[in-house]
């Protein structure tokens, strides 16, 4: 990945990238509205264990098409690999991170509450949300990521579903940007 060093400041004296502040958020945030309808679909489950992947159809994503990451955990939880990484934050942030772990991503202290936040997610069994304010390639950004833990398709891979809501950290979503034409 990139060989930046996060710690290496701006000439003004800002850092050139990585983690600001990480906050958990609950359903009722105002970010999270343009998912709710993802969240209820993984509440609708009724199996044994986490919902499959299968349960969530990709016609039913609407314009969040895009913004979904699906990442394995490695290393008995202690990292993630991107199995698909969403495209709208590839072309944000310039860089697809398909295939790539999460601890190779070129802020160390962003990597790290990243891994943080999807281990609590599958732990916990439940979804989780958090607002992530970073710096990336000298540009802040900030990030709703509703997590959800299901299976893969075989249903023997317990897995992370990830949504990004919004990027950009002045302005919050207008959800009829998000809301699924179904």
């Amino acid at each position: 990945m990139s060989g930046e060093d996060h710690h290496v400041p701006n000439l003004d004296g800002t850092r050139r990238g990585g983690l600001i502040s990480a906050a958990e958020l609950t359903r009722e945030a105002p970010a999270v509205r343009p998912a709710l309808h993802m969240l209820e679909r993984w509440d609708s489950w009724t199996g044994v264990g986490f919902p499959l992947q299968s349960h969530f159809r990709p016609e039913s994503f609407g314009t969040l098409m895009g913004r979904i990451s699906l990442l394995d955990p490695v290393d008995d939880g202690a990292d993630f690999i991107y199995r698909l990484y969403a495209t709208i934050a590839a072309n944000k942030g310039g860089m697809d991170l398909t295939g790539t772990r999460v601890s190779d991503m070129p802020y160390p202290d962003y990597a790290a509450a990243l891994i943080q936040q999807n281990r609590q997610c599958l732990s916990s069994g439940r979804p989780t949300i958090h607002e992530n304010r970073f710096i990336w390639r000298n540009r802040k950004y900030g990030i709703c990521c509703v997590r959800l833990p299901i299976r893969d398709k075989t249903g023997r891979q317990n897995m992370l579903m990830a949504i990004d809501l919004h990027a950009n950290p002045d302005k919050r979503p207008d959800k009829a940007d998000y809301i699924p034409q179904l």
